[in-house]
């Protein structure tokens, strides 16, 4: 190992980077420096977005007379491995002691190590550099888009699509560049251009499961009376459907198990539970009457999840946590005992709240409220709806059918199943919400999936 002494942080380097881009530019007519094939092409060691690991811009490469390693060969084999095993601060010490201080591969591995050590918005200074030291160092460009992309400072995102479209027009047959593009409009909510990038993206790889994720999810912000945009989406969903991504293309979650029994709506009655919230039904509803006399309780939705509030195209969707995101609100629980104590006592919902996945809340929409056809993030969940306050004129669809709450009464559905919601009546319409496991998942199987394959929230 490096000794101690020799380590140096990252924000003591900062201010030699921009020195070392300006003596690079600076200097006289560079020879064509030798690219480390093992460094520039691995994948799964310079994390990207996604990984960029070869580029036409790269026949166009100038660099320093030396080499990046220096005096130290070895350093080609080493820091790829070092990066690989997770030794991010030993390959940074390295670099700092070894390499040669204006190369621009030397700044990009600098690039990298920042953003595995203080995360991915720390890198942009060390990736400009790199790419004012050396122009054709495709594999730069695809990381500083990431790098912008976590920073999210004013023109960041500006930047990372200038470049991202660079790469994609160097790449015309390379589907991952196209996808990237998409990303970066979805992020400036382009809804329409960035599924435009997505529908590129497939012509180039029909199975990339993030650009078919992304591009419904980009094709469901447009207005939901947007009929092109409709048949936009379907084509997209059905694309997913050939790939073998989805079995239908009503239900297109990002995460899909699909040996689970899958329907949009379900009976109340294969739930013993549903019984006995409908029998609590009266003690639920003075509590949420009682609730309603202090409208601030309720809050709006987006709050905690900030991708919710993109379901509302027109109206107001308001909430009151009971359990969610690892938690109890126990004040809140505090408030309405009887509803927290039924709720307690149905394991799969406290469950799923508890691993993160789910939700049990009092839902208020106001009168006008249209929330746009949308699909939830997996089918290892289902939802229920007790109808607490239902006015006439509210309904809301499963797949293809339409139903309405009925106060006192449960509504069972897969909300991994394109669904929305219209409230036409005079009124707020209240139910209690509640995600709970799918039931055919065993217990050690009840846990949330990471993996989505690529998928790029917004």
């Amino acid at each position: 190992g490096m000794p101690a002494s020799t380590s140096t942080t990252l924000s003591s380097q900062r201010g030699d980077w921009r020195r070392r881009a300006r003596a690079a530019r600076a200097g006289a007519e560079p020879a064509a420096a030798t690219t480390p094939a093992a460094a520039l092409a691995a994948g799964d060691v310079v994390p990207t977005v996604p990984a960029c690991a070869a580029s036409p811009l790269c026949v166009h490469e100038r660099g320093p007379s030396r080499e990046w390693w220096g005096d130290d060969r070895s350093l080609e084999a080493r820091l790829p491995q070092l990066l690989k095993e997770g030794r991010a601060e030993v390959a940074r010490t390295l670099l700092l002691s070894k390499a040669e201080p204006a190369h621009g591969v030397t700044l990009f591995y600098l690039g990298v190590c920042a953003g595995i050590l203080e995360g991915e918005a720390a890198a942009v200074e060390p990736y400009e550099a790199s790419i004012a030291a050396m122009p054709g160092l495709g594999i730069a460009y695809g990381n500083l888009v990431r790098a912008y992309l976590a920073r999210q400072r004013t023109g960041d995102l500006e930047r990372a699509l200038v470049l991202a479209k660079t790469l994609a027009s160097s790449q015309p047959e390379a589907a991952e560049p196209q996808y990237v593009v998409g990303v970066v409009l979805m992020q400036l909510r382009r809804f329409s251009d960035a599924a435009g990038a997505y529908e590129a993206t497939l012509r180039l790889d029909a199975a990339h499961h993030g650009a078919h994720v992304n591009g419904v999810h980009c094709l469901q912000q447009l207005p939901p009376d947007d009929e092109v945009a409709r048949r936009r989406l379907e084509a997209v969903a059905r694309g997913g459907v050939a790939a073998g991504l989805w079995a239908n293309w009503m239900q297109r979650p990002p995460h899909l198990v699909k040996r689970l029994t899958s329907r949009p709506w379900w009976d109340k009655g294969e739930f013993a539970w549903c019984a006995l919230l409908e029998e609590q039904y009266p003690q639920i509803r003075d509590e949420v009457l009682r609730l309603r006399r202090k409208p601030a309780s309720f809050t709006p939705v987006g709050g905690r999840a900030a991708h919710d509030h993109t379901l509302v195209a027109a109206g107001e969707w308001r909430e009151y946590p009971l359990f969610g995101n690892g938690q109890k609100y126990a004040e809140n629980c505090a408030r309405c005992p009887v509803t927290a104590g039924t709720m307690e006592r149905v394991s799969a919902a406290i469950g799923l709240a508890m691993a993160g996945g789910g939700e049990t809340l009092f839902s208020t929409l106001r009168p006008g409220t249209h929330l746009r056809p949308h699909c939830g993030s997996t089918n290892t969940r289902l939802t229920a709806h007790l109808g607490i306050v239902i006015p006439p004129g509210c309904s809301i669809r499963a797949g293809n059918e339409w139903r309405e709450w009925r106060e006192g009464e449960v509504l069972v559905f897969d909300d991994s199943w394109e669904h929305e919601v219209r409230h036409r009546g005079g009124e707020d319409r209240v139910v209690l919400l509640i995600n709970f496991w799918h039931p055919e998942l065993a217990e050690h199987e009840r846990r949330i999936e990471l993996d989505t394959w690529g998928y790029q929230p917004i």
